[in-house]
């Protein structure tokens, strides 16, 4: 069992972790299980490929790309005569090498060319491939909808992980790294954008077709491969001497001005505390349909969810900054630099997430950013929690999908923060600096990071780098102390409690700050933890006042430190650091003595950052559920605030419950300007478990919101309530006339109310083969939880032909749930 630790709460994850979350259930969920994975080796490669020319039509009305690649390829061994390449559900015409047909072969996903003659160490040649083919992964063809008519037929490329042999025969591996020409040919009145610089466009009158020639001068892996076609809209910046594009459909150019508007700052602020300037000749930023994630760093060419364009309404909920930041910073961590393996793939995903929070912080300032740092670390430990643990670098997994997860990011985040705070800012700066000069247009691993923040700092990092991203999960404290009167000593005894196991180490290196009031004097003293349980012996004049361990929480870990109530008084309206001020407004829950609510009042109604207003409502919801008489003073609190404070509110007040409480919520969800707010009103409605809860949430489903936020509330209202009648509503919302995030929520949702009958296991069924992937993924999980007597025959039969990597992975997961006990 965990140590629980106040300090973090579900009001703190950010809004991407928080409609996962169920946010009046205990925090952070428990129920870890084993990682489960198979190991991957790195591949042994023979042969490089230097160069890619890839001529491709793209036919959007067949949904059919007719392609052909020249792979210059360079023999690592002697002798080479066998190029295994990577290449799946190709129709292939023609195979090549210096004119001549050659003898090739398809086996699964691999095509086999024998060359014409041995080649040596060092020999290159090329290999000409025409081919033909109609994806299922690696590029998408997209267009209308039932719910979205009005969009235009489109495609685009997403090769992270391996997908980019779907589309272009290649090597699949993110240490072989090759130069690029795209000729794209796409429909008059389509746009082609590609990485690297347009050297040609052509039109053909006759054909009514647009060829577009992109050519990369500077070398990258094959998952960096990138094409996307549609009618765009350009809008043009600069950043110094770097050109900036980016692409929108017509009439949506206000918002992608908006959305684009702060690239330029970010990469100055990434270049000078990277120590490196932008390494592209120009930067494109791409919104697309139905994009596979927020976001995708290829290379020069970042293609970007079309929900990230927003009209102000729909801003007020969620800000795109940071996804605008974290692609951003891929040009650097990913794609100038490149983890040799995905097993290192925290060096590539943990340093964009931590990049958010370097931007975040020259933009918006240290609270902001620190707030930042807490979401992540909330979003990790949901993962690691309730779900799994596993170390940074894992070298075990079925598919790369899988390790794209909240360690890889949040985590890696964590790490790179703990790192900066280990060595210091100038002495960080220095490491990222030498680290990207030494390695830059090359494969990394976690030694070389090490091995340049060693050489910069002098100092031995080998147990930094073992125990944070070797080993899995982060230390649990439980901290004493005492005041030694005679000696005028502090004793802080800190004991290390996480259990042991083959991830896990009983005893974590923790360098960390203490910082003490004595008299009118504040100090701030380094001490550093290395065994299980060890007691520091700290002389002082006088008793301190107030005891902080590691106020600034730069180290991730789970911590109970008693403390008296002056002190947390004190910390609460003292402390210039704003975690440090919403760890003693959220230790203080514990409280409810009338010295404590009123200055947990005083902290929701003005600290001076948002974020310790927020940690105060959470602590007054609490105290309100044990006392009563302090709904009507906590719903006041609305006035004037931010949306999140708002909505931290509502927590309070849906955690309270009762008649009044709800009289409030009712109030506040058709007045409410932020969804978001509105929707955490509902799901209080719906824990009051009263008479009319399920009629008010029914009520509003006529409303939009952006992604669908309302809607996703209101399921998740649904699934408290476990009222029968929500299945029918939700079978309806899973059809195609509803956009994808409310279907894959009431597929969601299926599963988690419980109720399973013939028409809810039929559709689920169905739903294994539905257009949109994460619909696909919410049916397999939404069958395994209702233990549905026909799951297992569908998912079996369903993965016989599923072609995503992270749906294959949710299916085996399913699989794997309807075999444990109930």
């Amino acid at each position: 069992m965990a140590l629980h630790d106040p300090l973090f709460h579900p009001l703190f994850l950010g809004r991407r972790a928080a409609p996962e979350t169920p946010p009046f259930e205990p925090f952070p969920p428990s129920g870890r299980k084993p990682w489960k994975g198979e190991a991957k080796p790195r591949r042994d490669l023979e042969f490089h490929v230097n160069h890619y020319k890839v001529t491709v039509d793209v036919d959007l009305e067949k949904r059919e790309l007719q392609g052909r690649a020249v792979l210059t390829i360079e023999a690592i061994r002697d002798g080479l005569r066998e190029v295994a390449l990577d290449a799946a559900e190709l129709s292939l015409s023609r195979v090549a090498v210096k004119g001549k047909r050659v003898r090739h072969e398809s086996a699964g996903e691999k095509l086999i060319v024998t060359l014409p003659k041995p080649l040596g160490t060092g020999k290159r040649t090329a290999i000409d491939i025409t081919y033909s083919t109609r994806p299922r992964k690696g590029f998408f063809f997209v267009g209308p909808t039932e719910a979205e008519t009005d969009r235009h037929a489109a495609g685009w490329s997403q090769g992270q992980a391996d997908d980019t042999h779907w589309w272009i025969p290649c090597l699949e591996s993110t240490e072989s790294r090759a130069t690029l020409e795209m000729i794209a040919t796409v429909p008059q009145g389509y746009r082609a954008i590609g990485n690297g610089k347009l050297v040609q466009r052509r039109k053909n009158a006759r054909r009514r077709s647009v060829t577009y020639h992109w050519r990369q001068e500077t070398t990258h892996p094959a998952y960096l491969i990138s094409l996307v076609v549609g009618k765009f809209v350009e809008l043009k910046d600069s950043a110094g001497h770097v050109p900036l594009h980016g692409y929108v459909q017509r009439g949506r150019e206000a918002e992608g001005r908006e959305l684009f508007k702060k690239t330029p700052a970010m990469i100055a602020a990434f270049s000078k505390v990277f120590g490196y300037p932008y390494p592209y000749p120009k930067y494109a930023q791409s919104t697309v349909f139905d994009f596979t994630f927020g976001g995708m760093e290829n290379t020069g060419a970042t293609t970007l969810t079309v929900r990230a364009l927003q009209t102000p309404e729909e801003a007020i909920d969620q800000t795109y900054e940071t996804l605008i930041s974290h692609e951003l910073a891929h040009q650097w961590w990913g794609d100038l630099v490149t983890c040799r393996d995905w097993s290192e793939g925290w060096l590539n995903e943990g340093f964009a997430t931590y990049s958010e929070v370097v931007f975040w912080e020259a933009e918006h300032g240290r609270d902001e950013a620190d707030f930042a740092r807490l979401e992540q670390m909330c979003s990790y430990l949901v993962e690691d929690n309730g779900d799994y643990r596993r170390p940074l670098v894992e070298t075990a997994y079925r598919y790369p999908s899988e390790i794209f997860d909240r360690h890889l990011y949040e985590k890696g985040a964590c790490v790179v923060h703990m790192l900066r705070a280990t060595l210091g800012d100038a002495v960080w700066r220095r490491g990222l600096k030498r680290y990207l000069e030494r390695h830059a247009f090359g494969g990394v691993e976690t030694g070389d990071l090490r091995r340049a923040c060693e050489e910069v700092s002098g100092r031995n990092l080998t147990w930094f780098f073992d125990q944070w991203a070797y080993q899995g999960g982060h230390p649990e404290l439980k901290v004493a102390r005492e005041w030694d009167q005679n000696a005028k000593a502090l004793l802080l005894t800190i004991e290390q409690v996480q259990d042991q196991d083959s991830v896990t180490p009983a005893a974590f290196q923790i360098p960390m700050v203490l910082e003490l009031k004595v008299g009118d004097r504040r100090l701030r003293l380094p001490i550093e933890v290395k065994q299980r349980k060890e007691t520091i012996r700290i002389p002082l004049p006088t008793r301190p006042r107030y005891v902080a361990l590691d106020p600034e929480h730069d180290v991730m870990k789970l911590m109970e430190f008693p403390r008296s109530d002056e002190e947390l008084l004190y910390g609460l309206q003292e402390s210039s650091f704003s975690l440090e001020r919403i760890r003693c407004a959220r230790e203080l829950a514990s409280r409810g003595d009338p010295p404590a609510v009123e200055a947990l009042f005083r902290a929701a109604r003005g600290d001076r950052f948002w974020g310790v207003r927020v940690a105060a409502l959470a602590s007054l919801g609490e105290i309100g559920a044990r006392r009563p008489g302090m709904t009507d003073r906590i719903a006041e609190l609305c006035k004037g605030q931010k949306p999140r404070v708002r909505r931290a509110v509502a927590w309070a007040l849906g955690r309270i419950g009762g008649e009044d409480a709800v009289k409030h919520l009712r109030k506040m969800v058709p007045t409410e300007s932020s969804k978001f707010t509105a929707g955490m009103a509902l799901i209080g409605i719906a824990r009051s478990k009263r008479e009319e809860a399920f009629d008010l949430l029914r009520a509003e489903l006529v409303r939009e919101s952006h992604r669908d936020i309302l809607r996703q509330h209101i399921f998740d209202g649904f699934v408290i309530l476990k009222d029968s009648r929500a299945v029918p509503i939700l079978l309806d919302y899973t059809r195609p006339e509803y956009k994808n995030e409310a279907r894959e929520a009431a597929a969601k949702a299926l599963g988690k109310v419980g109720i399973l009958d013939e028409r809810v296991e039929s559709r689920l069924i169905e739903l294994l083969r539905d257009p949109w992937f994460r619909v696909r993924s919410a049916a397999a999980r939404s069958l395994a939880k209702l233990k549905a007597p026909r799951a297992e025959a569908a998912l079996r039969e369903a993965l016989q032909t599923e072609p995503m990597d992270t749906v294959q992975s949710a299916f085996e997961g399913a699989l794997d749930e309807l075999k444990a006990p109930r």
